[in-house]
Protein backbone atom coordinates (compact mmCIF):
# COMPACT_ATOMS: atom_id res chain seq x y z
CA UNK A 1 0.00 0.00 0.00
CA UNK A 2 2.72 2.37 1.00
CA UNK A 3 4.76 1.63 -2.40
CA UNK A 4 1.51 2.44 -4.58
CA UNK A 5 1.35 5.62 -2.58
CA UNK A 6 4.90 6.63 -3.35
CA UNK A 7 4.40 6.63 -7.15
CA UNK A 8 1.16 8.43 -7.44
CA UNK A 9 2.48 12.07 -6.91
CA UNK A 10 4.02 11.84 -10.19
CA UNK A 11 0.49 10.93 -12.61
CA UNK A 12 -2.56 12.73 -13.32
CA UNK A 13 -4.50 14.32 -10.44
CA UNK A 14 -7.07 12.03 -11.72
CA UNK A 15 -5.27 8.89 -10.93
CA UNK A 16 -4.28 10.09 -7.76
CA UNK A 17 -8.28 10.83 -6.90
CA UNK A 18 -9.21 7.41 -8.19
CA UNK A 19 -6.48 5.81 -5.58
CA UNK A 20 -7.76 7.28 -2.99
CA UNK A 21 -11.52 6.59 -3.31
CA UNK A 22 -10.70 3.11 -3.27
CA UNK A 23 -8.55 3.22 -0.21
CA UNK A 24 -10.79 5.60 1.93
CA UNK A 25 -12.75 2.35 2.78
CA UNK A 26 -10.22 0.61 4.46
CA UNK A 27 -9.21 3.52 5.84
CA UNK A 28 -12.37 4.67 7.56
CA UNK A 29 -14.85 2.70 9.61
CA UNK A 30 -17.97 0.96 8.69
CA UNK A 31 -21.19 2.88 10.02
CA UNK A 32 -23.02 0.20 9.59
CA UNK A 33 -21.42 -2.77 11.08
CA UNK A 34 -23.94 -4.52 12.67
CA UNK A 35 -24.99 -7.78 9.91
CA UNK A 36 -28.35 -7.29 8.03
CA UNK A 37 -30.15 -10.38 9.05
CA UNK A 38 -29.28 -10.22 12.64
CA UNK A 39 -30.94 -6.51 12.58
CA UNK A 40 -33.83 -8.36 10.91
CA UNK A 41 -34.18 -10.91 13.43
CA UNK A 42 -33.41 -8.49 16.23
CA UNK A 43 -36.60 -6.31 14.84
CA UNK A 44 -38.91 -9.54 13.80
CA UNK A 45 -38.17 -10.31 17.88
CA UNK A 46 -39.46 -6.98 19.31
CA UNK A 47 -42.73 -7.54 16.46
CA UNK A 48 -43.88 -10.36 18.69
CA UNK A 49 -44.63 -8.62 21.81
CA UNK A 50 -47.60 -6.44 22.61
CA UNK A 51 -45.84 -3.37 24.34
CA UNK A 52 -47.47 -1.26 26.74
CA UNK A 53 -46.28 2.48 25.83
CA UNK A 54 -46.88 3.53 29.54
CA UNK A 55 -44.15 0.57 30.75
CA UNK A 56 -41.74 0.31 27.33
CA UNK A 57 -38.11 0.73 28.10
CA UNK A 58 -36.52 3.50 26.38
CA UNK A 59 -34.01 0.93 24.69
CA UNK A 60 -37.15 0.37 22.33
CA UNK A 61 -37.22 3.46 20.72
CA UNK A 62 -33.61 2.76 19.98
CA UNK A 63 -34.32 -0.28 18.13
CA UNK A 64 -34.23 1.17 14.40
CA UNK A 65 -33.37 -0.40 10.57
CA UNK A 66 -31.50 3.07 10.29
CA UNK A 67 -29.24 3.05 13.01
CA UNK A 68 -26.32 -0.03 13.45
CA UNK A 69 -27.80 -2.79 15.81
CA UNK A 70 -24.32 -3.10 17.80
CA UNK A 71 -25.04 0.20 19.21
CA UNK A 72 -28.83 -0.52 20.42
CA UNK A 73 -29.48 -1.12 24.14
CA UNK A 74 -29.15 -4.66 25.36
CA UNK A 75 -27.25 -5.54 22.34
CA UNK A 76 -23.13 -6.73 22.14
CA UNK A 77 -22.01 -8.21 18.71
CA UNK A 78 -18.86 -10.08 18.22
CA UNK A 79 -15.89 -7.02 17.20
CA UNK A 80 -14.23 -9.32 13.95
CA UNK A 81 -18.11 -10.17 12.05
CA UNK A 82 -20.92 -7.83 13.87
CA UNK A 83 -23.12 -10.77 15.17
CA UNK A 84 -25.10 -10.45 17.95
CA UNK A 85 -23.41 -12.80 20.47
CA UNK A 86 -25.30 -11.15 23.65
CA UNK A 87 -29.04 -9.95 24.46
CA UNK A 88 -29.84 -8.27 27.87
CA UNK A 89 -33.23 -7.16 27.68
CA UNK A 90 -33.98 -8.17 31.53
CA UNK A 91 -37.15 -5.79 32.77
CA UNK A 92 -38.37 -5.39 29.68
CA UNK A 93 -41.94 -6.13 30.02
CA UNK A 94 -42.35 -8.24 26.69
CA UNK A 95 -45.55 -9.63 28.49
CA UNK A 96 -46.06 -12.63 26.45
CA UNK A 97 -44.81 -16.36 25.30
CA UNK A 98 -41.67 -17.38 23.29
CA UNK A 99 -42.80 -18.77 20.73
CA UNK A 100 -41.14 -21.84 18.67
CA UNK A 101 -41.19 -20.15 16.00
CA UNK A 102 -39.85 -17.21 17.64
CA UNK A 103 -37.18 -14.77 15.69
CA UNK A 104 -34.84 -14.74 18.59
CA UNK A 105 -33.71 -18.21 17.61
CA UNK A 106 -32.42 -16.82 14.21
CA UNK A 107 -29.51 -15.00 16.46
CA UNK A 108 -27.58 -18.44 16.20
CA UNK A 109 -24.37 -17.08 17.30
CA UNK A 110 -25.83 -15.15 20.16
CA UNK A 111 -23.80 -16.64 23.96
CA UNK A 112 -25.81 -14.63 26.67
CA UNK A 113 -29.05 -14.39 26.84
CA UNK A 114 -31.09 -12.68 29.86
CA UNK A 115 -34.76 -11.84 29.47
CA UNK A 116 -35.17 -12.18 33.74
CA UNK A 117 -37.62 -9.96 34.71
CA UNK A 118 -39.47 -9.52 31.15
CA UNK A 119 -43.08 -11.51 32.65
CA UNK A 120 -42.61 -14.19 30.10
CA UNK A 121 -45.76 -16.53 29.99
CA UNK A 122 -46.07 -19.93 29.12
CA UNK A 123 -43.16 -22.53 28.74
CA UNK A 124 -39.62 -22.30 27.99
CA UNK A 125 -39.71 -23.23 23.74
CA UNK A 126 -37.77 -26.72 22.92
CA UNK A 127 -36.19 -24.37 20.46
CA UNK A 128 -34.16 -22.53 22.67
CA UNK A 129 -32.34 -25.59 22.42
CA UNK A 130 -31.08 -24.93 18.98
CA UNK A 131 -28.93 -21.50 20.07
CA UNK A 132 -25.81 -24.05 20.65
CA UNK A 133 -23.30 -21.91 21.19
CA UNK A 134 -25.31 -20.38 24.59
CA UNK A 135 -22.77 -20.24 27.72
CA UNK A 136 -25.39 -18.23 29.99
CA UNK A 137 -29.13 -17.94 29.81
CA UNK A 138 -31.32 -16.20 32.84
CA UNK A 139 -35.03 -16.60 32.39
CA UNK A 140 -35.66 -15.96 36.22
CA UNK A 141 -38.13 -13.75 37.68
CA UNK A 142 -40.93 -14.19 34.95
CA UNK A 143 -44.01 -16.92 34.92
CA UNK A 144 -42.54 -19.13 33.57
CA UNK A 145 -45.06 -22.82 33.14
CA UNK A 146 -44.59 -26.09 32.78
CA UNK A 147 -41.10 -28.54 32.52
CA UNK A 148 -37.25 -27.82 31.18
CA UNK A 149 -37.37 -28.81 27.51
CA UNK A 150 -35.10 -31.79 27.31
CA UNK A 151 -33.63 -29.85 24.21
CA UNK A 152 -31.72 -27.72 26.79
CA UNK A 153 -29.38 -30.22 27.40
CA UNK A 154 -28.09 -29.36 23.90
CA UNK A 155 -26.32 -26.40 25.17
CA UNK A 156 -23.62 -28.19 26.41
CA UNK A 157 -21.75 -24.83 27.19
CA UNK A 158 -23.48 -23.77 29.48
CA UNK A 159 -21.88 -22.05 32.43
CA UNK A 160 -24.32 -20.19 33.60
CA UNK A 161 -28.54 -21.51 34.52
CA UNK A 162 -30.92 -19.01 36.03
CA UNK A 163 -34.72 -20.50 35.99
CA UNK A 164 -35.49 -19.08 39.93
CA UNK A 165 -38.62 -17.32 40.68
CA UNK A 166 -40.96 -18.88 37.96
CA UNK A 167 -43.79 -21.38 38.33
CA UNK A 168 -42.09 -24.71 37.11
CA UNK A 169 -44.34 -27.68 38.53
CA UNK A 170 -42.23 -31.05 36.51
CA UNK A 171 -39.39 -32.74 37.05
CA UNK A 172 -35.68 -31.92 36.40
CA UNK A 173 -33.42 -33.97 33.90
CA UNK A 174 -32.29 -37.06 35.91
CA UNK A 175 -29.15 -36.80 33.89
CA UNK A 176 -27.53 -33.63 33.97
CA UNK A 177 -23.98 -34.62 33.38
CA UNK A 178 -23.83 -33.25 29.28
CA UNK A 179 -23.18 -29.54 31.35
CA UNK A 180 -19.49 -29.87 31.90
CA UNK A 181 -18.69 -26.28 31.76
CA UNK A 182 -21.63 -25.59 34.42
CA UNK A 183 -20.97 -23.26 37.11
CA UNK A 184 -23.33 -21.84 38.29
CA UNK A 185 -27.26 -23.43 38.71
CA UNK A 186 -30.34 -21.82 40.02
CA UNK A 187 -33.84 -23.50 39.97
CA UNK A 188 -34.99 -21.94 43.65
CA UNK A 189 -38.48 -20.64 44.36
CA UNK A 190 -40.42 -23.12 41.54
CA UNK A 191 -42.98 -26.18 42.65
CA UNK A 192 -40.21 -28.56 40.67
CA UNK A 193 -41.31 -32.15 42.18
CA UNK A 194 -38.83 -35.39 42.35
CA UNK A 195 -35.66 -35.72 43.53
CA UNK A 196 -32.79 -33.90 42.99
CA UNK A 197 -30.41 -34.89 40.01
CA UNK A 198 -27.63 -36.31 41.63
CA UNK A 199 -25.77 -36.09 38.55
CA UNK A 200 -25.12 -32.63 38.77
CA UNK A 201 -22.40 -33.08 41.53
CA UNK A 202 -20.17 -34.95 38.90
CA UNK A 203 -19.38 -31.75 36.90
CA UNK A 204 -16.44 -30.59 38.34
CA UNK A 205 -16.46 -26.85 37.20
CA UNK A 206 -19.75 -26.21 39.12
CA UNK A 207 -19.45 -23.84 42.02
CA UNK A 208 -23.01 -22.50 42.85
CA UNK A 209 -26.39 -24.41 43.74
CA UNK A 210 -29.63 -23.05 44.92
CA UNK A 211 -32.53 -26.25 44.62
CA UNK A 212 -36.23 -25.40 45.33
CA UNK A 213 -37.33 -24.18 48.64
CA UNK A 214 -39.43 -26.92 50.37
Amino acid sequence: MMILLSHCYCVSGFFVIYVSLLLHPLASPTLHFCRHDQRDALLDFIDEFPFDESTTNTWVTSWNKSSDCCHWKGVTCDGKYGQVISLELNESFLNSSLKSSSSLFRLQYLRHLNLSSCNLQGEISSSLGNLSRLTSVDLSYNKLVGAIPVSLAKLTKLSYISLNSNNFTSTLPSDMSGFHNLEHFDVSKNSFVGSFPKSLFSISSLQYVRWPNP
